[in-house]
Order: C-alpha cells, then sequence, then structure tokens
C-alpha cells in the first residue's frame, strides 16, 4: 500500500515517527531519491516540508487503521 503525503513541520515529523513505532511492520517513508525506515527520527528530519511524500507498508499488512491515521498528514 502506498500513502501520498506530506510533512509540514518538525511536529509532523515527531508525529509521524510515533505513529510509525506504533505498528509492529515495516513502514517506509520515500522521496524523489531516497527510502528512509519511519521507525527512525533522526532519518525523518532530513526529509523536505511541503513536498510529497510517499508512506509505504507491504501488501497484506493490516493497515485500515495506518490508513485513517494518516489523513492528518494529507
Amino acid at each position: 500500500m502506498v500513502i501520498h503525503f506530506e510533512l509540514r513541520d518538525k511536529d509532523d515529523v515527531l508525529k509521524l515517527n510515533r505513529l510509525a513505532t506504533s505498528y509492529g511492520f515495516d513502514i517506509w517513508v520515500h522521496d524523489e531519491e531516497k527510502m528512509f525506515d519511519a521507525k527512525t527520527l533522526l532519518a525523518l528530519y532530513t526529509l523536505p516540508f511541503n513536498k510529497t511524500l510517499k508512506l509505504v507498508v507491504e501488501d497484506g499488512v493490516e493497515s485500515k487503521s495506518l490508513l485513517r491515521e494518516m489523513e492528518d498528514f494529507q
């Protein structure tokens, strides 16, 4: 599953990291050039603000609640 979203500020970075660490499956963030583990806070701080990013999780993972929680970033 791919969710398109934006980070608006450093508070969104912290919120995304807390959200990702609350799930037991891998969650990745892609920008145009790189891929980062959403559970690694320092890596998230290197992402650009106000640009479209992709949150990626494996197919077959129960992620309905994640999709619902990511609505705040869209």
